[in-house]
């Protein structure tokens, strides 16, 4: 008996639209004053090149410096265009174009906005967002990217094995479950390598990194900033260490049958980080341009999970199963209907 999660490309909308929101909030912090201030693309743009290689360093200086003296203008482009993502990504007869928008999008903002997530700094972290956040968007809407006929492409798959019931959201994309846990293992077994740099595994390294970021956040998120940096301030190196391990074994791990129980960790360790160590991507200093990495973890999390079976919850297919395909070819929205 063929058997169909009927509720899977719901959870993908879900998805969608929780992308969409997120977009719609990076559009909205873009809206902040000191967005519009020439300081915003001397300092904040240009400040993510120093320490990175010529090129970075380079390409990302002559952006801002071009940016800098019509901030005011090319800030509202800005932000119209994250709004206008955030809102494409709610309605189905626009998300497709949407996602495409956001995919040249993201390869900007993450080479003149983030250069690069850090990663060729030397001291790129998961804890401080590396390897970028708006990498993470681009990669959960490559997941979300429909198949030609989600549908269908369900049925399909699930016709060529009535053991295995489709059941990740990533199972019904264009990247199909292997791609999507390919990219989760990259992001999270590099970010692990990350951890062992002398950068975040020297004596003292760790909790000065921790403590940095309370500069300039409310009191709640400083406090637990100051908190974690003083509780392992003797041990940074040790911690480092063991963040590695568990970052690896988390990307490792969603090609075992424990996909679920990895999944589930590194969406707790990526929550954890994004309120006690990121600050929510520092949203309430009034220069935070988006989330952070942590929220978009779990997001990628969510996009990997795999939801169980309930009977109630199933689509059937037994004896059937060649009528439903020829109905299918004859009309394919009946089908279609019963299915979604």
């Amino acid at each position: 008996m063929l058997q169909i999660r009927k509720d899977t490309l719901s959870y993908r909308q879900i998805a969608l639209k929780t992308l969409g929101v997120i977009w719609f909030i990076d559009g909205l912090l873009q809206l902040q004053p000191y967005m519009f201030s020439k300081k915003f693309a001397t300092d904040m743009l240009a400040g993510t090149a120093q320490g990175q290689p010529h090129f970075v360093l380079w390409t990302v200086t002559k952006i801002a410096n071009f940016l800098a003296p019509h901030m005011v203008a090319w800030n509202t482009i800005f932000a119209l265009i994250q709004l206008a993502i955030g809102v494409g990504l709610f309605f189905k007869k626009t998300s497709k174009p949407t996602l495409a928008l956001s995919f040249v999008w993201v390869l900007g903002v993450w080479w003149f906005g983030e250069a690069f997530g850090q990663v060729f700094s030397g001291n790129a972290s998961l804890l401080t967002g590396a390897p970028g956040a708006v990498l993470i968007y681009g990669i959960v809407g490559l997941i979300l990217w429909p198949a030609k006929n989600d549908q269908k492409a369900a049925l399909n798959r699930a016709s060529h094995d009535s053991r295995r019931p489709v059941r990740s959201i990533g199972s019904v994309g264009v990247l199909k479950e292997d791609g999507a846990k390919i990219l989760w293992a990259v992001v999270w077994v590099v970010d692990g390598i990350f951890q062992f740099l002398p950068a975040n595994s020297g004596k003292g390294q760790l909790s000065g990194l921790i403590q940095n970021q309370a500069n300039g956040e409310p009191s709640i998120f400083a406090f637990l900033n100051n908190h974690l940096s003083s509780l392992i301030h003797h041990h940074g190196t040790q911690v480092s260490i063991v963040l590695g391990i568990v970052e690896i074994a988390v990307g490792l791990g969603v090609f075992s049958k424990l996909q679920n129980y990895f999944v589930v960790i590194g969406a707790v360790f990526a929550s954890v980080v994004w309120i006690g160590i990121q600050d929510m991507g520092g949203i309430f200093t009034g220069q935070g341009t988006d989330p952070n990495l942590g929220l978009l973890l779990v997001l990628f999390a969510f996009c990997l999970y795999r939801f169980r079976s309930e009977e109630g919850d199933m689509v059937h297919y037994g004896r059937t199963v060649e009528l439903q395909t020829k109905r299918l070819s004859d009309n394919p929205s009946a089908v279609l209907r019963n299915v979604g």
